[in-house]
This record gives C-alpha cells, structure tokens and sequence, in this order.
C-alpha cells in the first residue's frame, strides 16, 4: 500500500470520528480549570486518563505539591507488517513511502505538546459553559488549547483505529501553562524535558491562527522592581522627601523606551505605591512582562532592568529588582523552518490547507522542546480567536483538518 492509499485510509478514519471528538471536546471545556484550580484540574485528568486508557493510550501521570496533575499519554509505534522495533535499527528514512512503512521499523519517538488549564475563573462564561453556534463553539479553553488536546487525540486514534504505521508519540500535557507560577522552575522544565527526551520531533497543539503555524515565540521575563523613597509631609516638608512613585517614574520611561522592533519589550505593566495622598511616597512596586525572541536578548533584558535599577534620578531613593518568572524563548531555528516546511508540503499536497510560517509574541511550551534542540512547529491545534476573553472562540471544522495533518505528517513525513 502506498502513501495516497493509506492517507486516503487514514483520512477516513478521521472523519468518521470528528462527531465523537467534537463531543470531546465540548466535555473537556466544560471542567473550568482555571491553573490555580487544582481540584477541578485533577477531576478532568482523571477523566482523561479513563479516557486515554480505552483508546489504548499508556497513561502516565504525575501529582506535583502546589499545582494541578500532568499527564503523558503514549501511543505505542506501530511498525510495518508486525515486525517490531529492535528487529531492524535503521535510524533514517530517505523518502515520504520509507517513513510509512515500506519496511521501516525502530524510528525515534516524536513528541505532541499541550496543555490543560484556562485563565477565567468559574462561571465568567455563564450557563452553558461552553455554546455551538454553527460552525463555531465558544467557552474557556475552546481555542487556547483544549481544541488542540482534541486534535492530538484524534490523530492518535486515528492512526491506532487504522492501523498504519508510525513512531512511538507522546502526548504531553501541562496544568499550569497559562500562569507558569505553580508548577514553574525545574519542575515545569521537566514535565517536557524528560518525556521528550530522543523524540525527532515535536509538534505543539495550541491554538490554531488559519493560514499558518509557529517557528518561533517570544520567551517571557517577568521582573519585580521595588523603589525605597524618605517620606514627608506633602505641605510642609515636602523638599525634605524623596518620592519612590516619582523615581519609579525615571525607571518606567528608561525601560519602555529600550523595546524595539526587533523582539526585545519592555512593557511596565502593575504599579502600587505610596500611603496617602498628602505624604511623600516611600515605597513603590512595579511588575514588567519582558518578551525577548533569543537568549542573548534575555541576557540583554537582565542587563538593561539591573543598569535601570540601579540608576536613581531622584536622590534619597533606592531600588531593588527581582526576577518572578521566565518562560525561554522558542527560538526560530533551522530545525523548526525544516520541520515546517514538511508539515506545509504535506498539507498543501493533500488540499488541507496552505500554510505559512510566522514568529509569535505570545510564550509557550514549545520552548522547552526547542531548549533541548528538537526541532518544533506551534499553533497545530484547532483554529480560534479571542484567547484569554470571554468572546473565546473555535471552528470546528478545523478539527479533523488539523487532526489530519498532523496524524499524516507523523506517519509519513517525520
């Protein structure tokens, strides 16, 4: 059997399925799983590890102190006409029919990234949770990427329904990516680090944007900025203070005005400070959201928040900084532009869709995989808009359209 004839098996497969994941999928939008939400988290791993587990998914699942479940879901490699890997050990393929399974055992794993969670807390999308209108479903996590978990599975079980050869995948899922600050550090760095570990590729569902995939994503540096002021009385004593909210003033222009266009922002976004209104502030706090395309902009970003706070125009005042938070950069690589181009050629061979690659500002897991140098593609899940509002919405039949892609590309392409 040749590639067409298992695509056209394949696609099938797909379509015949897409009710039953679009069911899915509205069930999996109805947990409210807010990331610091851990029991709501839970209730819907548990669902899908019951889930996962019917399907013939290898369910492994791991309980963190402060933060919802993650889960590793494992479809086993089907190899060619019974013959399991180990049994032939060649490491390569030279065509698109040789990774089908013209003989072609032993292939290295690929990894299928997403996550869990949603930002809004309960109810903010009222009764129903999640509504169908169409061709278009709207509720928490519909695009951004619950959508994209249901690609994942569906493609998973389409090539485990059909039969058709493919590498070991693994699917893993994060509970804390929209916030980063539960399960944050080593321990985020590891859900993805140690399950991806020798795959060849690694294939992230978040939300989808029509037309084209991501190559690359901004990281995020989340830094914290305390200036200490002398208070006074505003009226009489007002020369023998020194405010912190107007040295923190200083520090906001001195840092917005190193963003530019080519990835490095600066965006100073929370400030608190003073008492009350007729004293001299002596304390002011400010939070900046930094996005940087590269680790040498991330250098570059420390270096710049370390001079600006150490700097004072208002004399008496003093100030001190911290980092709250980093998520590293996706960074756009051969591999990741490699990688795209096969999942573009595959699609446009097969009439899915035209796709074109694009560098995004908003952070995500990808970057873990690409830190570890697995060439990786983002933004495969189902199509959607206005991520992170109410108005949260998806195409549904983006579904079995990105589903087929990324079933056909592991199976024949990677």
């Amino acid at each position: 059997m040749n590639e067409k004839e298992m695509m056209n098996i394949l696609f099938s497969a797909v379509d015949g399925m897409a009710k039953e994941y679009t069911d899915l999928w509205i069930r999996l939008c109805s947990f409210e799983t807010r990331s610091d939400d851990f029991e709501t988290l839970n209730i819907q791993s548990d669902y899908l590890a019951e889930y996962a587990s019917a399907h013939g998914l290898e369910v492994r699942r791991t309980s963190y102190p402060a933060a919802g479940d993650s889960l590793v879901l494992v479809l086993p490699e089907k190899t060619p006409d019974g013959i399991y890997a180990g049994d032939n050990t060649s490491d390569t393929a030279e065509t698109p029919e040789d990774n089908c399974g013209e003989g072609r055992t032993g292939r290295a794993p690929v990894a299928v990234l997403g996550h869990m969670d949603t930002v809004h807390e309960k109810g903010a999308f009222g009764d129903p949770v999640v509504r169908r209108e169409g061709n278009t479903l709207y509720g928490p996590g519909v695009a951004d990427m619950k959508g994209g978990v249901c690609v994942a599975l569906l493609a998973l079980e389409a090539l485990r329904k059909t039969g058709i050869p493919h590498p070991e995948i693994r699917l893993i899922l994060n509970p804390d990516e929209e916030s980063g600050e539960h399960l944050g550090g080593e321990a985020r760095n590891n859900l993805f680090v140690e399950p991806a570990r020798g795959c060849k590729a690694a294939f992230n569902c978040e939300t989808g944007c029509a037309g084209c995939m991501t190559v690359g994503r901004k990281g995020v540096l989340r830094v914290a900025i305390d200036v200490k002021g002398i208070g006074a009385h505003a009226g009489n004593d007002y020369f023998k203070g020194a405010s912190a909210i107007r040295e923190m003033a200083f520090k906001i222009i001195a840092l917005e005005k190193e963003s530019r266009a080519d990835g490095l922002t600066f965006n100073c976004g929370r400030i608190e400070g003073g008492t009350v209104v007729n004293i001299v502030p002596t304390s002011c706090h400010m939070e900046i959201d930094i996005r940087f395309l590269s680790n040498e902009q991330y250098e570059e970003a420390l270096r710049i928040v370390q001079r600006v706070a150490g700097h004072s125009d208002v004399p008496g005042t003093s100030a001190e900084w911290s980092i709250l938070h980093v998520l590293p950069a996706m960074e756009d690589t051969e591999g990741n532009r490699k990688l795209f181009g096969k999942i573009a050629d595959f699609a446009a061979e097969y009439g899915l869709e035209e796709l074109r690659p694009i560098v995004r500002g908003g952070g995500s897991d990808s970057a873990f995989t690409t830190g570890i140098g697995i060439p990786t593609v983002c933004s495969m899940g189902a199509v959607g808009d206005f991520v992170h509002t109410t108005a949260e919405e998806a195409q549904i039949d983006s579904l079995p359209v990105r589903a087929k892609i990324l079933a056909g590309v592991i199976a024949c392409r990677v």
